[in-house]
């Protein structure tokens, strides 16, 4: 109400700051009338501080400010579809009950949806999320490194492929994003999945843009990535070829391993040879010869490592052994193992760095616990 002057000073007005209707305002009259006036105009906007939420950008000023709430059906929807992937609820969760009270509580406003329409908004926002990775991985500035799994359901029996993609954004940030999940279809042999992968690159837009594909050791592999190579060559999408580079080692690598398994199969035969390099050689005999095994190359590594710090005894040791001789290495095999040792010497390094890292946070959630369990249990 605004008080308003009036030409008999024995009088007194107001009026109403909504409707500007004007009434008496004596002070024998009361003020309940004016009270009454403003709990039932028409005109007035209720301003309910319930209906206002703290922003969360600070005002210029750099104090909170307030911000008039204002109910987004869609953004629901999309949080709902959110909680119904993530905690891999049915889909007539939104029909029941209990789930019904929850959201009539927690926004008067929400309408509620069926199982159908549950269904179609989740379809719907994993296209619009599908179409913004794809197009991540558009404008991805370098190549991408692909990772594919394999699995047998206990409970259904049935054979599940995973693709995930990996690769570095413009800002050197390392993305991840699965980019293929599905149930396969009998027969689950090499060449089934490798046309599931050439499917799935192609949908993506990424076949010419792949650097690496890394797989287990399954038997159904194998056949996979020649078809795969095959397919990548025809189309001169291969970046370079490093599997048939390292399959040209296999001879030579072969040879070390077996030789390493003459030597150290015989004890009086690996005491003479650890003997010639200690005496003759004058080699630290500390370090051993180490033996790999085949589907770990780390340690195929650290064979080929071990065999160049002992390359003249074996040399030595095959022109004196007759049954060694089958495995004695000529000087362009050795040039080809040393190529080789010193281009996985990188990715060791490199792992060994990784792993160093990771032990070291280990280390340091142990000892923060041990500080919080012990101060606890005082």
């Amino acid at each position: 109400m605004t008080k308003l002057e009036c030409e008999n000073k024995n009088e007194l007005k107001a009026q109403c700051n909504h409707c500007k209707t004007i009434f008496s305002a004596k002070s024998s009259s009361g003020t309940s009338h004016l009270r009454r006036h403003l709990n039932s105009c028409l005109k007035k906007v209720n301003k309910d501080i319930t209906q206002y939420t703290i922003a969360t950008q600070p005002s210029p000023e750099g104090f909170p400010s307030i911000k008039n709430y204002k109910f987004d059906a869609d953004e629901c929807r999309q949080a709902i579809s959110t909680f119904l992937v993530c905690g891999k609820h049915s889909f007539r969760t939104v029909e029941e009950p209990g789930f019904r009270y929850m959201m009539r509580i927690a926004s008067p406003n929400f309408k509620n949806i069926s199982r159908q329409t549950a269904t179609r908004d989740v379809l719907k926002y994993y296209a619009k999320e599908r179409d913004h990775v794809k197009e991540e991985l558009g404008k991805a500035p370098g190549l991408i490194c692909l990772t594919s799994d394999n699995w047998n359901s206990e409970h259904t029996n049935d054979e599940y492929i995973c693709v995930t993609a990996h690769w570095v954004d413009k800002d050197w940030k390392l993305q991840k994003r699965i980019i293929r999940f599905r149930a396969l279809f009998p027969p689950y042999d090499g060449l089934h999945i490798a046309d599931e992968l050439v499917l799935c690159l192609s949908q993506w837009g990424i076949d010419k843009k792949i650097f690496s594909i890394t797989l287990d050791n399954a038997s159904y592999n194998d056949v996979m990535v020649s078809c795969l190579k095959n397919r990548f060559r025809a189309n001169r999408a291969i970046l370079c070829d490093v599997k048939a580079g390292l399959e040209l080692a296999d001879d030579v690598v072969c040879k070390i391993r077996n030789g390493i398994r003459y030597i150290k199969k015989s004890g009086v035969r690996r005491k003479r040879f650890y003997d010639v390099a200690d005496k003759s050689f004058h080699l630290n005999v500390t370090k051993k010869l180490r033996q790999d095994v085949c589907v770990r190359w780390n340690s195929t590594y650290l064979m080929l490592e071990s065999s160049l710090y002992y390359k003249d005894v074996l040399d030595y040791w095959g022109q004196r052994d007759k049954d060694y001789q089958m495995f004695a290495l000529s000087s362009e095999e050795w040039r080809n193992v040393a190529i080789l040792c010193k281009f996985l010497k990188v990715f060791y390094d490199v792992t060994c760095v990784f792993l160093v890292l990771i032990i070291q946070r280990l280390i340091f959630i142990l000892e923060v616990f041990g500080r919080f369990t012990s101060s606890w249990l005082i």
